[in-house]
């Protein structure tokens, strides 16, 4: 392969030098107004030549292959105050013009100030529920997707409802998407905002000059050292969300002049009682980037090294009728007292310490090659409460809600049910939160440990997700006279995740023995089953101990990539294609008892070749409108942590495992016009033989399962537009809005299968054709107006979000559930119609303010104040988001009710912060 790459690049090499002219050129940079820091990812336009190019990390833009004359350079990207110079251009010249300084209006500020990069990493269940925010927001020139990224933030909007990991996050050129779940980790760069906010970006699956991209898009994080100004920054923030303070500083000495530049960043959050009750944050960040380049210019070494460990309480769903009943939607039932201090049993504790080192060799003006390579160790683990023999503790249980008692025949007593409502509403924190005393006596009880040797009761433990991962890569970047760019890369990445489970706190018991609690209500009469470990059966785990589960999984995979864009008078075409391999396998460290053939040692290694390819063309009416069409089909492999049926316990995969399919396109117009600018856009994404997995309690067969479903195809297709009007200097108004549909398009098959061996690969059909994906809202709009005098900054915008639905169990959806139900008997066929209709969200419609100043001192000081909130009008019923139990109850069909998410109410932040 790597023969027939070579071949490649010197065809398409020699094709390129075959048709070049001789022409002008014209190159320039762009800077900060107020820090003379390069801007990097910002799309510039010629109005007569009708060509753009995009500047790179050093803020530096070429044009080649121009017409002589009079021409416009317009440089309109989302965040930058909208430029129009006059150029002339003499036949045959090479003009390079000066710095062009730009301002950046306050809106980056306030994206910062929200906390753009804050949000949680991963749920308590590894899935991700809390990172609903990309890295676009800070670095896209896209009018639409710079903002709908923070507008649209607190929804759990997603653009064009794809999932996180189809999009790319590079830091200094290298991919930093971990291989196991193929998410970047946001809270690796937490608290260090001055750092993160300088970069390129590739919008949706275009092509780009950093990576061969996604369908997501793709974004490079410049943080190399000679990128920032020289000088430092000190910052401190007020809010009221998880965390009510944050302090960073940042400082960097520039490019200085024996070639090297350093610098370094610390920061923090806290919050000893988030704003939401039993919540908690404590965190402190750090980055330190060292650059080194030569007099000549043509060689530069970059080395960064961050990293953000947090320690977090964490706020966990509930239902509706316990959120009635303490009338407070931001209930919060993962904590309770102990000793007359808030403990919350959901605590997650992560740190992702991140190394970059990265090289850049320019052969010339329009030739370079970037290699370098990423190291990271990330380590996450979430707490939980557990419990053998012992009632179930958590305070929201369904049987210790009133609601039980109304609706078993056996609880008809009217006093029961007025008992536990009047408990409930008298928010007693006994009945309504975590009752730690309580675990605490059972564990101690004198009979208990008599009869049990001090075994626990009752404990916390905690579930570990680590992560070692090595990626290194390069990228060779060539533009020819003839305005032809060749893009060309490989890439080659080695991930090891290490899954387990150890022992944080017995509450006052001696130890917990290592079995299933599931697995002893098994009836086959083999006394090893429930034995987590047969190499050490029956063990006693004490504080610190690994136990129940704990294996690998080893990921590798290598790539080759090359696109082509051309530029012409009246047409733009680009086309290119990847190739991928990809293996992983699985290494179990303990002999499960359900499954003692395949849980120890090795499993087998499985093996994907995969390729993409894309292609797009823009037809130019003029300089200020485009017409363009992208499209896309791709191959991927399986992510390797939905790859297995149960990989706690077994190395089965699910069944018919294979690469998914993907094709997507999209048709835009795009206009530049003096005071009216924009975007309209058409797309409709396919994805065929897709995974996804639920887990939950199955009550019937009294033990928790892994439900997959395999074969998975879904649409995703919609209109999304974004207009922005100059009224004059200091007013622009925005327009942002989203119509879609996202849905399932077929009846996957469903797989079940339990960790205590009694369910093992039980197919059946599961229902969802023509159901909405969940998880963001499928239509959105923003209409905003802004202001800008003085550098003063004033913005007040009213969003608006429809069409949001609750998560769907597939075991709702499945025939053999419903088999005893009488059509005829209205009762029972309004019970199957509740419990498979699938719930729509309301529509909300909110409103945000921003203000900000900055304040310009002697010898390039300055101060800038911010202030921002979010849902002005303090809307404390809006829910955005869910999910439906895997639970069913055809007799009492509310019983098993779903569980939401509720927006904050009016949310505030307070920024100030010093630059010398």
């Amino acid at each position: 392969m790597r023969n027939t790459l070579y071949v490649l690049f010197i065809f398409l090499g020699c094709y390129q030098a075959l048709f070049a002219q001789e022409k002008a050129q014209l190159s320039g940079t762009l800077i900060d107004e107020k820090n003379k820091t390069p801007i990097a990812g910002v799309v510039l336009s010629l109005e007569n030549n009708k060509q753009t190019a995009t500047t790179d990390a050093e803020g530096a833009f070429i044009f080649v292959n121009l017409e002589a004359g009079d021409d416009f350079l317009v440089i309109q990207s989302a965040g930058i105050r909208s430029v129009r110079l006059p150029i002339s251009i003499a036949s045959g010249e090479s003009k390079s013009l000066p710095a062009i300084a730009l301002i950046q209006e306050n809106q980056i500020d306030v994206q910062t100030i929200l906390g753009v990069i804050d949000d949680d990493v991963l749920s308590e269940d590894g899935d991700l529920h809390g990172q609903d925010i990309r890295t676009s927001v800070i670095l896209s020139n896209d009018l639409y997707l710079n903002k709908v990224g923070f507008k649209l933030s607190p929804f759990r909007f997603r653009v064009r409802g794809y999932d996180l990991f189809f999009e790319q996050t590079y830091v200094n050129g290298v991919l930093a998407n971990d291989q196991y779940r193929r998410v970047f980790n946001f809270a690796s760069i937490g608290a260090l905002n001055d750092l993160t906010r300088n970069g390129d970006v590739i919008n949706y699956n275009n092509a780009g000059n950093f990576s061969f991209g996604s369908i997501g898009g793709a974004e490079n994080i410049n943080m190399r050292a000679s990128s920032y100004a020289k000088g430092g920054k000190v910052t401190g923030s007020y809010t009221n969300r998880n965390y009510y303070a944050r302090g960073m500083f940042s400082y960097s000495t520039g490019l200085m002049d024996n070639g090297w530049a350093v610098t370094g960043a610390i920061g923090g959050r806290y919050a000893d009682k988030g704003f939401i009750q039993g919540t908690s944050y404590n965190n402190f960040s750090y980055a330190l980037s060292l650059e080194k380049q030569w007099a000549e210019g043509d060689h530069s070494i970059s080395l960064v090294t961050y990293g953000s460990p947090v320690v977090r309480g964490q706020q966990g769903s509930s239902f509706q009728e316990v959120y009635d009943l303490v009338g407070n939607n931001l209930y919060n039932p993962n904590w309770g007292f102990q000793d007359g201090k808030a403990r919350n049993s959901r605590m997650v504790n992560a740190f992702d310490p991140t190394a970059v080192l990265s090289h850049i060799w320019k052969i010339d003006e329009k030739t370079s090659l970037t290699s370098g390579g990423l190291l990271h160790y990330g380590r996450y683990s979430s707490s939980a409460l557990n419990w053998y023999d012992a009632s179930d503790p958590r305070p929201d249980y369904y049987r210790y809600l009133p609601s039980y008692f109304a609706m078993d025949p056996a609880n008809t007593d009217q006093t029961t049910y007025d008992y536990y409502r009047d408990l409930w509403m008298s928010n007693n924190p006994a009945i309504t939160q975590v009752n730690w005393a309580e675990m605490y006596r059972q564990n101690m009880d004198p009979e208990h440990r008599r009869k049990n040797l001090g075994a626990a009761l009752y404990m916390v433990e905690k579930r570990h997700s680590d992560l070692l991962e090595a990626t290194i890569n390069s990228t060779f970047n060539k533009l020819y006279d003839n305005n032809v760019r060749l893009t060309a890369g490989v890439e080659a990445r080695k991930t090891r995740s290490f899954q387990y489970k150890t022992v944080d706190d017995l509450l006052g018991s001696d130890f917990v023995l290592d079995i299933d609690k599931f697995a002893e209500r098994d009836n086959r009469g083999n006394s090893i089953i429930n034995q987590n470990d047969l190499n050490f059966p029956n063990r006693r785990a004490y504080v610190g101990d690994i136990f129940g589960y704990d294996f690998d999984i080893d990921v590798q995979s290598v790539n080759a990539w090359v696109t082509n864009t051309h530029q012409t008078g009246n047409v733009d075409f680009f086309y290119g294609t990847k190739l991928t391999y990809t293996d992983f396998q699985r290494n179990g460290n303990m002999k499960n008892g359900r499954f003692p053939n395949n849980s120890f040692g090795r499993g087998v290694k499985h093996h994907f070749f995969d390729y993409t390819l894309k292609g797009g063309v823009t037809y130019k009416f003029d300089g200020r409108h485009y017409l363009s069409a992208n499209t896309g089909y791709i191959t991927e492999a399986p992510i390797p942590d939905r790859a297995y049926a149960m990989s706690r316990v077994s190395d089965q995969v699910v069944k018919g495992l294979t690469s998914s399919k993907i094709f997507a396109s999209d048709i835009n117009y795009t206009f530049s016009m003096p005071r009216l600018a924009g975007r309209i856009s058409a797309f409709q994404t396919n994805f065929y033989d897709q995974l996804e997995r639920m887990a939950y309690y199955h009550d019937s067969e009294r033990t928790f399962v892994f439900h997959n479903l395999t074969g998975v195809n879904k649409v995703h297709r919609g209109i999304e537009a974004a207009l922005t009007y100059r009224l004059d200097d200091n007013w622009n108004f925005d327009f942002i809005g989203t119509m879609a549909e996202y849905y399932y398009a077929n009846n996957p098959l469903g797989i079940m299968n339990s960790e205590n061996g009694k369910l093992v690969d039980v197919e059946e059909t599961v229902y969802m054709k023509d159901l909405y994906v969940s998880g963001t809202p499928q239509f959105a709009g923003v209409l905003a107006a802004r202001y800008f005098y003085d550098y003063w900054f004033f913005e007040v915008s009213a969003n608006a979000i429809g069409r949001n639905y609750l998560t769907a169990a597939p075991l709702r959806r499945q025939a053999s559930n419903y088999a005893g139900i009488n059509p005829y008997d209205e009762a029972q066929f309004d019970a199957y119609k509740t419990l498979t209709s699938q719930e729509r969200l309301d529509d909300v419609v909110t409103l945000d303010a921003s203000i900000g100043k900055l304040f310009y001192l002697k010898d390039r000081r300055s101060i800038n104040l911010n202030f921002s909130v979010i849902n002005l009008l303090n809307n404390k019923n809006i829910r955005t988001g869910g999910f439906e139990q895997g639970r069913l109850d055809t007799t009492y069909p509310n019983r098993f009710a779903s569980r939401y998410f509720y927006m904050q109410g009016a949310n505030v932040f307070l920024n100030v912060s010093y630059r010398f």
